[in-house]
This record gives structure tokens, C-alpha cells and sequence, in this order.
């Protein structure tokens, strides 16, 4: 049995019987026509090069005419020579990945098994092939980060935003408040700071929405089937915007009066204004999505009520809305001063300040601590300390988030633990923490806090609140419904198609199904899951398809490789995130950085190094 694998770096994506991508190929099945398949690989990598080196172009196009000849019978003496240094000198001379980097499938088979390109009539095989790069593997959404950025380099502004919204239909939102899990996979971040991609995507919803363009409707055909998506959040939001797409007709059903979910309830204006969701929902609606708000499934409507008025397929994106207790000393008997942080952001994003006194501690190291010290802030407590367990370069928080709230006052106190809530009469007075140290690591990578015996201490306060995770409550939207939930209570769905095994016609996707997670996680959820329940709809769904496993196996490898070779550091500097005064933020709920430059925009995007790779399987 033929077996080839020549893969470098990580390990290469499993597949059923070939791949082949930047690292080499790997064939373990001699059914694989490895000289047919490379042809079908040039043919797709010389069609995305950019053009804008003549080696890549004119090379690949080269390899990809050699490979189509020999697959058609058409055998010359020196195609193995040709191969070998074309191949080669486009590798070496190149500007970007795609040329950089697809040469090296051919050149590992004219090495290890040149036998393989002994030209003949190839029957041509079945292939899936993709392009993709470290910063769009690295996103859940799959955005296609290169190809955008290449948009705003050349001022297609229009064509960038649509280039984003066929895979993230929030991009003012994603644009402020993701964690940047593409700007992590940078290679330009690995001399110097990545490229600024997420400021990049907000700087074309703000060009954008500054034009006043208004969403153009695309209303589902007046058949189009219906389908009840439970939770207007991201999942949900998305959800609803790509079936509408698909020619399905979908009704959000939204328990509080607006959408938004946690982008609403749990990120405050002074990050994401509400003018931003609000035109993002509405672009929602404009493709044709029926929003009804205050209506609680479950309470005012069951699911099997849904199925009765005529909906044929139910997507649950309940979120997880809920948050644990800190499950120490005290808490059961302080109502006053303490309490969640998700409870506290949702009181302040609807204009209301649920604690008071002057003194507020935090216990968390996430996004949602930060959020809520500098809303304590902005309600006037003067002293704001964050209490987390671990060092600073444990948190979790994006180091923005970090910086901008010690820049407003915020105080740290690290390596401590609450142990017990003070009170007199049932209101808060004081926290007392248990000091702790670092040990060996846990299972997230992070090392494991461990207390200091005999060394606690009192840090005096008016008022806690808790943001050390999150939950998921779906008792009573599936009530009963039995077998829909797993043994961590969230909902169990297939972690690609959304589909609930245990209950004909339900699919799920975003933090109900994950747990706490991310907006563009909840966003892709949702997406994967409309075409999904569009296919169910028309009798078409296999589950899931050949492409949707192997971003999924790509998923799970680290495609930025830190011994890559990297280019100078580039002089062009950096883009600038610009923010209002700090006297001005903690007089309100302002926004806080401001809309990106055109021009520094523009220079921002030549900083993109442009590293797509071609990747192809063989299923």
C-alpha cells in the first residue's frame, strides 16, 4: 500500500485518504492519483495568486499547464527537470504565501516518489480544495481576513464589507468587541504588531454607515418555509440573516423588548454603542426576518406550539444568560451589594445603576470584569479594585481591555481568591480574599492557583460583583423535551450542523450549546446552522459536508509557524487606535475609541503580509 507524508510543522489535518497543503501531502490510500491530483491543486492555487509578483503568476500558471498536459498522456523529456526547478525558483522568488508555499506537494513528490509523475490519461478524481491563511484558520467564522484587507488596500470599501458580511453579518460589532483570535495568528505579529484586523473590519461598517447606505431587503420568496429561531442574540441574529438568504423565512422570537442578546446586555455603550446594534439588526430585518420581541418560549408559547403554527424547523440560541455564584462564605446572606456582573451590565446598558456606595470590588480577570469596573466607574464609585487568582498574565481579558481600565482608574489586586463576604445587616462591608500562588498547570495551559495557608486579608468594600462565568438555563424552554440536554446541561447538538439528535426538526448553536464562548463563535454557529437547516428544509442535509470537516480539522493546528521565516520588521507604523480624552470617559457612556482614519486605514492593510494557503483533500 502506497503511503507518502512528508507534512512539516504541526500535524497535518486527518483525513480519509489524502491532503496537501503548505506543509507537504500526506497519501495513505493508493487509490489517490497523486499526479492528478496535483494537477487539480496548481490549477486552484495559480487561480489565487494576486498577480502582483510575475513569479507566482507566471509560474504556477506554468506547473498548472506542465501537470494538465502530462495528465492528458502528453510526455516530455524534461518534465521532471521542468517541474523541479519551476517549482523551485517560484518557492524562492515569490512575494506571499501562495507562491511561497505551494510549491512545496510537488517538489516533496519529485524528491520522495517521482515514479508517481510518469505521464498518462488520468480519469481526473473528486477533490475539495480550499484557500485559507493563519488569521482566517484562527477565526470561527472563517472570514476571509487577506481578501478584505486587499479590499481596503485598494479602497473597494463596498466590496470589503461585502466580502466580510458572507461570513459575519454583525461587523460593527465584531469590529469593537472581538478577541482578536486572527490578530494571535498574525505573522506580521511575529516581528512587530499584527496587523490591526479587527480595527479594520470596524472601519468598514463606519465608512460605511457614515455613507447612510441603508441594507437592501431581500425578502425569501413568499413560499419560503418557516422556521422559529428562539434568542435574538448573535446565534440567532445570524441564524436568521443567512436563512433569509437561502430563501427561508425566519422569526426571531426574543424574550426582553430589543435583540442583541449578550452584545446588548452584557457589553457596555461605552464599547459598543447601541445606534451600532441597532443598524445591525436592522440589517436583519431588511433581508427579511420577522423580529418578535417580549415573547419568552416556554412561558408564553411552547415549542410544540411553534411546530403548530406552521414552523418546520426551531433553532435555539438561548445564550447563557446566567451567571454561578462565587460559592463562598456569606453570600446567601448579603442580597444588597452583591451581585453578577452579567445582572450588573444588563441594569447598566438600560440606563440603571443597580448598587451604590463608593467602594466596588470585582472578582474576575475576563472581558465582562473589565466591563464592569469601568462602569463602576463611569457611576461614580471611587474606588474600583479587580480581584483575580491568578497574575496578570494569566487573564483572560484582552490586554486592551486591561490597559484602558487601569488607564481610567481601575486598581489589581492578584493572586487572590475570594474566602468570605462580610456583611452587617444583610449589606455588604467587605471581602475577604485568600492569598494565593501559582502551581503546576491545568488543563486550560494556565498555572493552577494554589492558597497560601494562613495568609488571607479584608479588602473593605460597599459592593461586589461576581464575573466568573457564565450558565445555561433551557429547563423551561424544553420542558419536556427529554435527552436534548448533555451532562453539562447545555444543549446537546452536533458541534457543525446544530442539529439536536434527540429531537427531530431542533437545532442549536452559540453559548446554549458551547457554553460561554465568544460573538464570532455564536456568529458562525449560527451561519453553519442556516444552511444546514435550509438543506433539512428541502430533503438535502447529509450532515456535514467535506469542507466543513477539514476547516474543522484545520481548526485543531496552529497554522502560524513561529519558525517561519519573517521579513524584516516592516517601518510602516502601526495603526493607532484613537480614543476620546481620558477627563472625558468617566462622565458618561460615550464611546470610547474612535472611528478609524481613511488613510491610516489604507496604510494599515499594506502591512498584510497576505499569507493564503492552498489546501486540498482527497475525501
Amino acid at each position: 500500500m502506497l503511503t507518502i507524508d512528508t507534512w512539516r510543522g504541526k500535524k497535518a489535518p486527518e483525513t480519509q485518504r489524502a491532503f496537501m497543503g503548505w506543509g507537504g501531502l500526506t497519501v495513505t490510500d493508493d487509490t489517490v492519483d497523486v499526479l492528478d491530483m496535483l494537477r487539480a491543486y496548481y490549477a486552484v492555487a495559480s487561480g489565487e495568486s494576486c498577480g502582483q509578483c510575475f513569479p507566482c503568476r507566471s509560474g504556477l500558471k506554468r506547473i498548472a499547464a506542465r501537470l494538465d498536459q502530462m495528465c492528458q498522456g502528453q510526455e516530455r523529456a524534461d518534465d521532471l527537470q521542468y517541474l523541479r526547478e519551476l517549482a523551485a525558483m517560484v518557492r524562492a522568488s515569490a512575494r506571499c504565501d501562495i507562491g511561497q508555499t505551494s510549491p512545496q506537494p510537488l517538489l516533496d513528490v519529485l524528491e520522495q516518489a517521482p515514479q508517481l509523475l510518469k505521464a498518462r490519461k488520468t480519469s481526473g478524481g473528486a477533490y475539495t480544495s480550499m484557500v485559507t491563511a493563519p488569521c482566517v484558520n484562527a477565526c470561527p467564522g472563517h472570514v476571509t481576513i487577506p481578501e478584505y484587507i486587499e479590499d481596503i488596500r485598494f479602497r473597494r470599501f463596498d466590496k470589503g464589507l461585502e466580502r466580510v458580511m458572507e461570513n459575519c453579518p454583525m461587523p460593527g460589532t465584531i469590529g469593537r468587541v472581538c478577541e482578536r483570535p486572527c490578530e494571535a495568528a498574525c505573522k506580521r505579529g511575529l516581528k512587530g504588531k499584527p496587523v490591526a484586523i479587527r480595527n479594520l473590519k470596524r472601519f468598514l461598517f463606519d465608512h460605511n454607515a457614515a455613507l447612510n447606505q441603508p441594507p437592501v431587503p431581500q425578502k425569501p420568496a413568499a413560499h419560503g418555509k418557516k422556521v422559529a429561531i428562539i434568542g435574538g442574540g448573535p446565534a440567532g441574529l445570524s441564524c436568521a440573516y443567512y436563512l433569509a438568504h437561502l430563501g427561508v423565512a425566519p422569526t426571531i422570537f426574543e424574550r426582553h423588548d430589543v435583540c442583541g442578546g449578550m452584545a446588548k446586555f452584557g457589553i457596555p455603550d461605552f464599547r459598543l454603542p447601541p445606534s451600532v446594534l441597532t443598524r445591525e439588526i436592522n440589517v436583519v430585518a431588511a433581508a427579511g426576518s420577522d423580529i418578535r420581541t417580549g415573547i419568552e418560549i416556554g412561558r408564553d408559547i411552547s415549542v410544540d406550539q411553534l411546530h403548530d403554527e406552521g414552523f418546520e424547523a426551531i433553532f435555539i440560541a438561548a445564550g447563557a444568560p446566567h451567571a454561578p455564584g462565587m460559592r463562598c462564605e456569606g453570600e446567601d446572606s448579603c442580597p444588597q451589594g452583591y451581585l453578577s456582573g452579567i445582572h450588573y451590565l444588563h441594569e447598566a446598558t438600560m440606563g440603571r445603576q443597580a448598587v451604590s456606595g463608593t467602594r466596588l470590588v470585582v472578582v474576575g480577570g475576563g472581558n465582562v470584569a473589565m466591563d464592569c469596573a469601568r462602569t463602576a466607574l463611569r457611576h461614580g464609585f471611587k474606588e474600583v479594585r479587580v480581584v483575580y487568582r491568578r497574575t496578570e498574565a494569566e487573564m483572560p481579558a484582552d490586554p486592551v481591555e486591561i490597559e484602558e481600565a487601569r488607564e481610567e482608574g481601575t486598581l489589581f489586586t492578584f493572586l487572590a481568591a475570594p474566602l468570605r463576604i462580610e456583611n452587617i445587616d444583610g449589606r455588604v462591608t467587605g471581602l475577604v480574599c485568600q492569598k494565593m500562588e501559582l502551581g503546576p498547570a491545568d488543563d486550560s495551559g494556565r498555572r493552577r492557583p494554589v492558597p497560601v495557608e494562613g495568609a488571607d486579608f479584608e479588602l473593605p468594600c460597599d459592593a461586589i460583583v461576581y464575573a466568573i462565568g457564565q450558565k445555561v438555563a433551557l429547563e423551561v424552554i424544553l420542558k419536556g423535551k427529554d435527552g436534548a440536554l448533555n451532562k453539562y446541561r447545555t444543549l446537546d447538538a452536533h458541534d457543525i450542523t446544530g442539529e439536536v439528535s434527540a429531537l427531530p426538526r431542533f437545532f442549536g448553536g452559540g453559548d446554549c450549546v458551547t457554553g460561554p464562548s465568544s460573538l464570532i463563535a455564536a456568529l458562525a454557529a449560527g451561519k453553519r446552522a442556516a444552511a444546514h437547516i435550509a438543506a433539512h428544509l428541502n430533503g438535502e442535509d447529509d450532515g456535514p459536508t467535506v469542507r466543513e470537516k477539514l476547516e474543522q480539522a484545520l481548526m485543531s493546528i496552529n497554522m502560524l509557524d513561529t519558525e517561519d521565516a519573517v521579513p524584516l520588521e516592516d517601518p510602516t507604523p502601526p495603526m493607532p487606535i484613537h480614543a476620546i480624552p481620558l477627563r472625558e470617559r468617566l462622565h458618561g457612556f460615550t464611546e470610547v475609541e474612535t472611528e478609524p482614519l481613511e488613510w491610516e486605514a489604507v496604510r494599515e492593510s499594506s502591512r498584510c503580509l497576505r499569507c493564503l494557503r492552498v489546501v486540498m483533500t482527497a475525501p
